[in-house]
């Protein structure tokens, strides 16, 4: 079975409204991750500005993937990444490279064309499954 981590950000400070939105990016993530039959391994919840694509949370989403703590990152959509197509390509560089697979409700992300063009796309769930 495969292993992902969920990885939830909301940009800002830990408020009300932004627990709100934290607790229902989880709850969603947590629903994909048992209709996609994965086990969750770890959940990353961040206050933190998507901007910086070298930030603590992604440097250690790409360490614990590297040390195999799971093979599949859940995200709402790729801007909880990185808030760019420069920053998602560089993150999905070091994912691809460590073995990860990232998804999100709509399907699998697929970040190799972001390195090359600038962009990433969402594969259907039946072509990925």
């Amino acid at each position: 079975m495969p292993k992902c981590c969920l990885y939830c950000r909301v940009d800002g400070a830990s408020t009300e409204s932004n627990r709100l939105a934290m607790n229902q990016q989880l709850t969603a993530l947590r629903s994909l991750a048992g209709q996609l039959g994965f086990s969750i391994s770890a959940e990353m919840l961040q206050y933190e500005s998507g901007l910086d694509a070298n930030r603590q949370s992604i440097r250690t989403l790409i360490r614990d993937a590297r040390h195999g703590v799971y093979d599949r990152v859940l995200v709402m959509n790729g801007d909880r990444l990185a808030r760019d197509a420069e920053g998602l390509a560089a993150i999905g560089e070091k994912l691809t490279a460590a073995g990860v697979r990232v998804y999100c409700p709509d399907g699998e992300i697929d970040l190799a064309p972001a390195y090359s063009h600038g962009y990433f796309r969402v594969a259907t769930m039946e072509q990925t499954m």
